[in-house]
This record gives C-alpha cells, sequence and structure tokens, in this order.
C-alpha cells in the first residue's frame, strides 16, 4: 500500500508567457525579489480562469535558518563517533538559540502578512513556518502573481495555482524561503494493496523470528512514537489487533495539526493509519504512539513537521504518505526537509516509505514515465524504506528476500536518484551528485503482507508504507536499548554497509529489479542498490553495530 498526492502537471510554456502580462505589477519603488523555488509544478495542464477574488486560501511561510553551514557541520557531527559532539542532540530551545529564525525574523514577516490583510496568522512553535488564510485578491496583491483555476487533463481534477512564482519584497524575502499553499494542485490518496486469499501472510510473532527482534529483549518501553496521517482511525481496532495478538501496548494519541482530527469519521485513509500503528506495535509495542493529523494541504503538511520538531515529544517517526518530486514541488519538499533536519538535529529519527511505482514514482499522478522518486524518502534527512518480498522457512524464520515487483497492475519498490537533493556526504561512495533512494528495505509485497486488523475486518496489506513503520518499529526497539535518541542513522547504516560487517546488520537482497510501466529501472545486487538499499535488518547484528 502508498498513501501519496495525485497532481496535476504544469502549464505549457506558451501559456506561461501568454499569463505573464496577467501578473500584478508591483510598484515603481518597491524592490522585489522572486521565490525561485516556489513555482507550480503544472506540466499537462490546462487554465480555465481566475479563482474568485473572495475564495479564501490558506497558505504558509517557511522562514530562513540562520547559519546553515554551521547546521550542516553539526549535523554530519552529531552522527559522527570522533566527533565530540556525537549524539550531543540539541534541545528545541538550543536549536532556536543557535540555528532558528529570530524573533524579529518572525516579526517582520507577520508585519507584512497583516498589511496583506492575512487572518489567522499562527507560528510555530520553533518560529520556522507561518500559517495564515487570505483571500485569493489578497495573496494575489502579496505574492505579485496571478491565481488560476487549471484542469488536469491525466487526473481530470480542477484545481487552483500561481500561474507564476511568487515575488516578495526584497526585506521579507531576506527571512523568507519559501511559500507554500499558493495552490491545492496536490492531494494526498492512497491505493491500499489489500491481497485476498494470502496464505502466509506475516504476524507478530512471524515478523519478530523472521527479522530477530525477539532475541534483543525490548519492546519499545519508554520510547515515543510519532506517527505522519492525513486521516483518522478508530481505536477500537488498534485494541482488536493487540488484544488478538496478546500484545501489552502503549498508549495511543492522537496530536491535532490546525485544527485537524479525522478520528470520529475516518476516510479511505484509515487503513493506512491503522496499518503504521499494528506494525509498529507487532515490534514494539510497550511504546507510546502519537498519531500527527494535519490537513491535506501543502500548508497542513509543513505545519504537521514543523510541530512534531518543535514538540520534541517523539524520538522516531514513521512515514507513509508522499508524493513524486516534480509533485510536490521544491519549495514544499525543501520547506518540510528543514523542519526534518530541525527534528534530526534534537535525535528524532524518521522513515519514510519509498514509493510503490518503481523507478517511475509520478506514474499514478501525472501519468508519466519518466524516471522520479517519492518524497519525503528523497530527503537526506530521512531514511528512505524501500519494499521486498519475504519467504520464510516452516518454522516462521527467515528464508530470503527478492525485490519486490508484482508487474504494473502490483506495484514494485520506488527507487532512483533525486531531482532535488545533492547526495549527502554519507553517500559519497555511490558516486551520484543527487541524493539515491531508498537506504534500506523490509517486507512489502502484499503477498507476504502484513496481517492487520482496520475498519471493522482482517486484512493483508503490503506497500513500502507496511515496510516504513517495520524500520521505524526496529528504531524504537533501538533507542530502548541504548538509552535515548539515534537522530538520522543514515551515515551509521552506510559505514556499516560499506565496511566488513555489513552481513553481520544486513539481509543483502541481490535478486530483481524495480523495472516498472515500460521505463527500465534498477537492478538488485550485492551491496548498496537503488533497489533495496542495503537491504532488511538481522535485529540482532545491526543492534550491535548501531551501539
Amino acid at each position: 500500500m502508498r498513501l501519496r498526492k495525485l497532481v496535476a502537471a504544469a502549464v505549457p510554456l506558451p501559456a506561461l508567457l501568454g499569463l505573464a502580462v496577467a501578473v500584478p505589477a508591483a510598484a515603481a519603488t518597491e524592490p522585489l525579489v522572486t521565490l525561485a523555488d516556489n513555482a507550480a509544478p503544472l506540466i499537462s495542464s490546462a487554465r480555465t480562469g481566475d479563482v474568485a477574488a473572495d475564495r479564501p486560501i490558506t497558505a504558509a511561510l517557511s522562514l530562513k535558518l540562520h547559519n546553515q553551514q554551521a547546521l550542516e557541520r553539526f549535523l554530519a557531527d552529531v552522527q559522527n563517533p570522533a566527533s565530540p559532539q556525537y549524539h550531543h542532540f540539541l534541545t528545541p530551545a538550543q536549536f532556536n538559540a543557535e540555528f532558528g529564525p529570530s524573533q524579529a525574523d518572525v516579526s517582520k514577516a507577520v508585519s507584512f502578512l497583516e498589511k496583506s490583510g492575512a487572518t489567522g496568522i499562527e507560528v510555530s512553535g520553533n518560529r520556522q513556518a507561518i500559517t495564515f488564510t487570505g483571500s485569493a485578491a489578497q495573496l494575489e496583491a502579496a505574492f505579485h502573481t496571478r491565481i488560476g483555476t487549471y484542469h488536469d487533463r491525466v487526473s481530470g481534477r480542477d484545481f487552483f495555482a500561481n500561474d507564476a512564482a511568487p515575488a516578495v519584497p526584497a526585506d521579507v524575502s531576506g527571512v523568507v524561503g519559501n511559500v507554500v499553499g499558493l495552490d491545492d494542485h496536490a492531494v494526498r490518496t492512497h491505493s491500499a494493496r489489500v491481497q485476498p486469499n494470502v496464505v502466509k501472510s506475516v504476524t507478530p510473532p512471524v515478523l519478530k523470528t523472521a527479522y530477530g527482534t525477539s532475541a534483543l529483549s525490548a519492546t519499545g518501553s519508554g520510547v515515543k512514537v510519532g506517527f505522519v496521517e492525513f486521516d483518522g482511525y478508530q481505536k477500537a481496532n488498534i485494541t482488536r489487533y493487540d488484544s488478538t495478538y496478546g500484545l501489552s501496548a502503549g498508549p495511543v494519541t492522537t496530536v491535532p495539526v490546525s485544527g485537524a482530527n479525522y478520528d470520529s469519521a475516518p476516510g479511505d485513509g484509515q487503513i493506512e493509519v491503522e496499518l503504521d500503528i499494528e506494525v509498529v506495535h507487532a515490534v514494539a509495542a510497550a511504546a507510546s504512539d502519537y498519531v500527527y493529523e494535519a490537513p491535506n494541504s501543502g500548508a497542513g503538511e509543513l505545519a504537521m513537521y514543523q510541530k512534531i520538531a518543535s514538540d520534541h515529544a517523539v524520538d522516531v517517526v514513521s512515514i507513509s504518505w508522499g508524493a513524486c518530486e516534480s509533485a510536490e514541488g521544491s519549495s514544499a519538499a525543501k520547506s518540510v526537509s528543514s523542519a526534518i533536519a530541525t527534528g534530526t538535529a534534537e535525535g528524532i529519527s524518521y522513515f519514510a516509505a519509498a514509493g510503490d511505482d518503481g523507478t517511475t514514482d509520478c506514474y499514478r499522478q501525472t501519468g508519466s514515465t519518466a524516471k522520479a522518486v517519492d518524497f519525503p524518502a528523497s530527503s537526506p534527512n530521512v531514511t528512505g524504506v524501500g519494499g521486498t518480498k519475504l519467504t520464510l522457512t516452516s518454522s516462521n524464520g527467515y528464508s530470503s528476500e527478492a525485490t519486490w515487483n508484482d508487474g504494473n497492475s502490483g506495484g514494485s519498490t520506488g527507487g532512483g536518484i533525486s531531482t532535488v537533493f545533492t547526495a549527502p556526504s554519507w553517500q559519497s561512495s555511490q558516486s551520484t551528485t543527487y541524493r539515491k533512494v531508498p537506504d534500506v528495505s523490509a517486507d512489502a509485497s502484499p503477498t507476504s503482507g502484513y496481517y492487520i486488523y482496520s475498519a471493522g475486518s482482517w486484512e493483508t496489506v503490503g506497500g513500502t508504507s507496511g515496510a516504513a513503520p517495520l524500520w521505524a518499529a526496529f528504531a524504537t526497539l533501538q533507542n530502548q536499548v541504548h538509552g535515548g535518541g539515534l537522530g538520522n542513522l543514515n551515515s551509521k547504516f552506510y559505514a556499516i554497509g560499506n565496511g566488513s560487517s555489513r552481513a553481520t546488520g544486513f539481509h543483502d537482497v541481490t535478486t530483481g529489479s524495480n523495472t516498472l510501466h515500460g521505463t527500465t529501472g534498477f537492478s538488485a545486487g550485492t551491496g548498496y542498490d537503488q533497489v533495496t538499499g542495503w537491504g532488511s535488518f538481522k535485529a540482532s547484528g545491526l543492534s550491535g553495530l548501531i551501539g
């Protein structure tokens, strides 16, 4: 299963040229700076008119961090065992003092919004994002771009979007990095990979035996896990799952973001939310769970990731919702990645599903068969999790894993090269200019899928959105074993993978490819590959190497 955004892609260049005359002109005395990353991705879409001037739109400003180079050095040092900074993570207050926007920065941005007529202005706890609402006319004037209505020729959706990259006064551009939410072209939906008549579904005892977590003598006790969600769940379903398998589970708490709480009437995404929680319970039941639920919008997404970082209430985060990078857009991707970097500096570990469309991650969103990867798995601050097909022994022990690829109708593990994020230092041995994904992998095939209880019935569900919470559960056990937060584990994973202990820590998956939809993908092989990363975890072996 994979939850993702359906988006319209981009207006042809002739149409943009024709629209240029419609952009409101700036006053001659007002120097403006264009926010280059904020152009809406509108390929294969037709402009059908103007948005009603009085239509309310909720958007967000992402403020610039200070001392960015020093932050990059800190993020490297905090994961370097040879550095005095190793695992000396920051509190939110310490991060704000060293790297966060100042109160003066916030005041300047808020003053700009107030002069523009915006209302409902809400500043995130770490001062990095400001959510606000304004009419279309107010936002057009504030950001010097028309906001048009569009029709996506692929999905048939109608949506609104800014016709050109927004611009802000020069003094405001000094504190504002991006504006998120001038369009609603991206909506998150899911394609639940429910598999009927499965002979061998994985249950908690099977997972613990196959991946070896039972040998760790850890339950997740004292650790807090966060879930990124855009839909709700029913606690009765979680309780039924726990009681069926005798799991002594910790509390499950909903954390509303920007007023969102879907639990009274969950939608189509309910199966994803319950899959995420139940997979973590299967391996690390005693952890405390915090289910963050946000509006399904760009502003809602950013607010959720900023709240996770500013609250610092969790140690590990599981992410099963995403979009191909071109659908997400550079401004939203960079803003969210910055929020996640804040969390990693505080010791939070993030795990995100790598997608279910092989190397053609935009296929179901735009119809494109071009190579693309999934976000936020492509963020360097996240561990991207790919998918395998797990084979068990007769006693439920680990037998083997191969690349998950069930063909066009069934899906395949995502993987490839980012077009937004450059390669981090720990990926230098992979000889790439841009970030590669995934980093690791785990069971994702619906034919060896997760047996869960959702919406009042038992289902077998697959997809990389089952593999991501499994890795989050493993990290939860590691937090307990090693006595604290671990932050971004990627540098550790790559050091192990590139060293002599790879076979101790990882099941190396060497067969299969993620070719899908007629686009040649990548092939699995010895060591790292853009299909299953370093492979799945050998719980005891990898635990000993992480410490």
